[in-house]
């Protein structure tokens, strides 16, 4: 196995990288081909100050399609971690800013900032949570803090950044976890120090950010005989159960828990938690996702090799667990050792997920020198949905970032790899994708480009290309339909509301109602997206009406 290799993020925090190699013979045979829509080209999240990084990069979409980007600007010569802000934009489902970029209140300019958590509701409510360490007691083990801010719909600040956990409770410089529901409350989960070791904290709070309850141990205090580290947590919209997952340090075991609005354990008491996978392959941070008031999906990097991104949707509220899916093997994925789990899934309403990573490409062109190591990376990603309580991808891997160009800089500096990993936001018409890549200065730079679900196939891979059954054509005016019994067919607007729901059956042709008919069942001229739905199938196509 060839050594592993050290790189930066851009709060100079070390990744766990494996080194590999990738011989680009002809860059073009990997590039993506989208033969689906682009919405909206990359375009850059905000200008940054002269010199300054834009890195650890957030979004989060709304069900109509505008969203918020969070990001932290950091004046960083490579290695260092100099003034580090965290800034957060909104923009409307066509990627036009509706706010300026709003810099987060610190309680200190020097303090650094760590591991930003971004969600927002279905009503457009934002909640922004970070961890915050306090740079002039930089020796003091106990000098972090996890600060909150709140946004209305609108992107307009509610109140200001306030402290949620204070010092003296928290293992610094690791993930935290934060999840958002509908019902005016969210929740956190960090590594903290339980009697006399580390473990996984869970703790409920109104949008405010008054605590609802006591913050509580997700599994049994061991002290310090066991770690556990990258906790996360799904909130569920309805009933406020809790899905809480961490990671075992020692095993590299992700295990979780499962908790009622009371904060009593759901499943069966398992001291340690209950593995993800019963099989007891090792694995990175778990990403949890409630898909209705009794099924959760996770999505994780599981280590039985080939490392791939793995998938497993839980009913009854954790009490059945249904089959483990593969979802994604990439061997250009060289930051996936790392158990932090560098890589961002969005879910959207009607059971469709996006997932995203970073894919790195060396190679070394100076064959007079073959230590001289060439390294840049691509946002990659696929698409994929949940049928018969399986996660399914439906696509290969895609890059959507741009390709080798002239502009392309190798992101080995001062003999360290400096990586940045992309984020993904999700409705159900589309998708915004949110990377950060060298420019010519070497500085990171952020963008943004806004996609439908119609991606392309991308790399090649062995997975079987899963075909529906359901078969649509769209032309002007008319929708053409051949399916096996009846399927619900719906049709959304372009700002995302359904608008008509129909039963079809068979093979036929769907047209619209023409305006001299009731007001209520006559479409407008416009862009529509169509979804046609059954038991097990389901396939999606746009409707232009002009009349």
């Amino acid at each position: 196995m060839p050594p592993p290799l050290f790189g930066l993020d851009i709060a100079g925090e070390p990744l766990i990288l494996r080194q590999k190699e990738a011989v680009m013979l002809n860059i073009s045979l990997l590039a993506l081909t989208l033969w689906g829509d682009v919405l909206v080209q990359p375009f850059r999240i905000a200008e940054a100050e002269p010199g300054h990084h834009q890195g650890c990069v957030r979004a989060a979409m709304a069900p109509d399609g505008h969203f918020a980007v969070a990001w932290v600007d950091s004046l960083q010569p490579h290695g260092a971690s100099l003034e580090l802000d965290l800034y957060i934009r909104f923009f409307d489902r066509d990627g036009n800013p509706l706010t300026d970029a709003y810099k987060i209140t610190k309680m200190a300019d020097t303090n650094r900032i760590y591991w930003p958590c971004l969600e927002m509701d279905t009503a457009g409510n934002v909640v922004l949570v970070c961890e915050e360490e306090d740079r002039a007691r930089f020796d003091d083990l106990d000098n972090h803090y996890i600060r909150f801010q709140r946004f209305a719909p609108d992107g307009s600040p509610v109140g200001s950044a306030q402290t949620l956990v204070p010092q003296r409770e928290i293992h610094g410089s690791r993930p935290i976890g934060l999840s958002l529901a509908n019902s005016d409350e969210f929740a956190i989960a960090w590594c903290a120090p339980s009697t006399l070791g580390y473990g996984a904290w869970v703790q409920r709070f109104n949008r405010e950010g008054y605590p609802k309850d006591k913050a509580f141990l997700a599994h049994d205090d061991f002290g310090t005989s066991v770690y556990f580290k990258h906790p996360q947590v799904a909130l569920k919209n309805d009933a406020g159960d809790l899905a809480v997952t961490w990671y075992e340090f020692d095993s590299t075991y992700p295990r979780f828990q499962v908790f009622d609005a009371a904060d009593e354990s759901i499943l069966p008491w398992e001291p340690m938690g209950h593995l993800v996978n019963e099989d007891k392959s090792g694995g990175s941070r778990v990403e949890a996702y409630w898909l209705d008031n009794d099924r959760f999906v996770f999505f994780w990097i599981d280590y039985v090799w080939p490392w791939h991104i793995a998938g497993r949707v839980f009913a009854d509220r954790g009490l059945t667990r249904y089959p483990i899916r593969r979802l994604v093997h990439d061997s250009l994925a060289l930051t996936w050792p790392d158990p932090v789990g560098r890589f961002a899934v969005a879910v959207s309403s009607d059971e469709r997920f996006a997932e995203t990573h970073t894919r790195s490409y060396t190679d070394r062109p100076d064959t007079s020198d073959p230590s001289k190591l060439r390294w840049w990376d691509h946002g990659v990603g696929i698409l994929g949905y949940i049928q018969d309580n399986e996660p399914i991808r439906r696509t290969n891997l895609f890059e959507y970032t741009p390709p080798w160009g002239a502009d392309t800089i190798n992101s080995i500096i001062n003999n360290w790899p400096h990586v940045q990993f992309p984020a993904v936001g999700v409705c159900d018409d589309r998708i915004v994708w949110v990377y950060s890549r060298f420019n010519t200065d070497t500085i990171f730079e952020a963008f943004a480009m806004i996609t439908d679900w119609d991606m392309g196939v991308g790399v090649a891979e062995s997975s079987p290309k899963i075909v529906s059954p359901i078969q649509l054509s769209a032309s002007l005016n008319q929708l053409s339909y051949n399916l096996p019994g009846q399927a619900s067919l719906t049709l959304y607007s372009a700002d995302g509301r359904r608008v008509l729901t129909e039963t079809i059956q068979g093979k036929g042709t769907w047209t619209p109602s023409p305006p001299s008919s009731q007001p209520s069942s006559h479409l407008p001229s416009g862009v529509y997206f169509a979804r046609v739905k059954n038991n097990s199938a389901s396939a999606r196509a746009k409707v232009v009406i002009l009349h």
